[in-house]
């Protein structure tokens, strides 16, 4: 796992997006005015959030969702309860940077909360449930998450994640609260529960997806929304750009898991929320927006990523009619803004239960 040491960061204090090597890279081409949702973020663990907020504004970002763990104690970030209590002070400071820049007119995003139990820490499920009951039931939280199962690292027995994982299921169908969904080399056994205790009405998200369109299609069948950050980008990841042809539009959010994750051309800094607008560009592509030709190369792999003497698998051509739904670039923008803030920016029914 790696840490946050291992990725650059820069102390400039702009809205300028700036590589691995300190080079400034230019903000990827948007409709003018374009809203864009992070549905994953972990503002937490960046060492300046107010900037971070300031510059999300100044790159079009209106929704935050930020994803804190009761269970997680690390030095390098604060405690979920600490994350919740500093919310509206990072929100005035990053409107100060805005004023300073003179971007005064510019609002900070929306930021939304959620809480549970990673499955790295379902070990300390007892531990963390008190205060997790506590922050699921604060008016800013609208998600529960991320949950699920993580069968690559195996820091807790795969026995207790899976116990975990439908325990926060009920609880997110006893709440009325969508959930967030962490999967990783355990797709089979997340189905299996998933099916067993059924998606939350409320909404199912499969957080970070990287695969291929046979991972997906069973998901997208469940009826889950499928969030899509940095690895969507990536150069050889051409079978998750495929995928995109699967999911219908208003099933698709798009998220960055700062400070993990950083998209292309911005791979090795520490990832920001303002960095989702690469992701968007690159699911516009996909989508068709740039060419459907375009869209079709990103979704095979290039000749230098396959083996020696291999030929691609034939590519399914996507509907892109379909795809795009009769919508141009910036209708079919709103359309992925609107599905995150319908999701994620609701009251929050647990509160009423209390």
């Amino acid at each position: 796992l790696m840490a946050l040491s291992d990725f650059k960061s820069f102390e400039q204090r702009d809205a300028l997006f700036r590589n691995s090597k300190g080079k400034v890279k230019a903000a990827p081409p948007l409709p003018s005015g374009v809203p864009v949702a992070d549905t994953h973020c972990h503002l937490g663990m960046l060492d300046n959030v107010p900037l971070a907020l300031a510059r999300a504004a100044v790159h079009g970002m209106g929704f935050i969702e930020c994803i804190t763990d009761p269970s997680e104690y690390r030095s390098d970030e604060l405690s979920a309860q600490e994350t919740y209590a500093h919310l509206d002070e990072w929100v005035a400071d990053a409107r100060c940077i805005l004023d300073s820049w003179g971007m005064g007119q510019l609002e900070p995003p929306v930021i939304r909360m959620a809480s549970g139990v990673h499955p790295h820490n379902a070990k300390d499920w007892e531990r963390g449930l008190p205060v997790l009951r506590e922050l699921l039931a604060c008016p800013a939280t609208s998600c529960l998450g991320e949950i699920g199962l993580d069968y690559h690292y195996d820091k807790s027995p795969r026995d207790v994640q899976r116990e975990v994982f439908a325990l926060q299921l009920r609880m997110a169908h006893e709440l009325g609260l969508p959930v967030s969904l962490h999967i990783r080399e355990a797709h089979s056994d997340a189905l299996e529960i998933l099916r067993a205790e059924g998606l939350p009405a409320a909404g199912c998200i499969l957080h970070c997806f990287n695969l291929g369109p046979d991972d997906l299609a069973p998901f997208v069948e469940l009826g889950c929304y499928v969030a899509l950050g940095g690895p969507l980008t990536f150069k050889k990841e051409c079978a998750t750009r495929a995928a995109v042809a699967l999911a219908s539009p208003g099933r698709l959010l798009t998220e960055t898991d700062a400070p993990f994750m950083a998209p292309e051309p911005l791979r090795g800094v520490v990832c920001e929320p303002a960095h989702t607008v690469f992701t968007l560009r690159m699911l516009l592509d996909c989508l068709g927006y740039a060419g459907e030709q375009h869209a079709l190369e990103l979704m095979s792999p290039r000749p230098m990523d396959l083996p020696e003497g291999e030929q691609p698998a034939p590519l399914l051509q996507p509907s892109f009619e379909r795809l795009q739904e009769g919508l141009d670039e910036l209708g079919m923008c709103q359309r992925l803004y609107r599905n995150a803030v319908e999701l994620l920016d609701r009251p929050n029914p647990a509160r009423r239960m209390r």
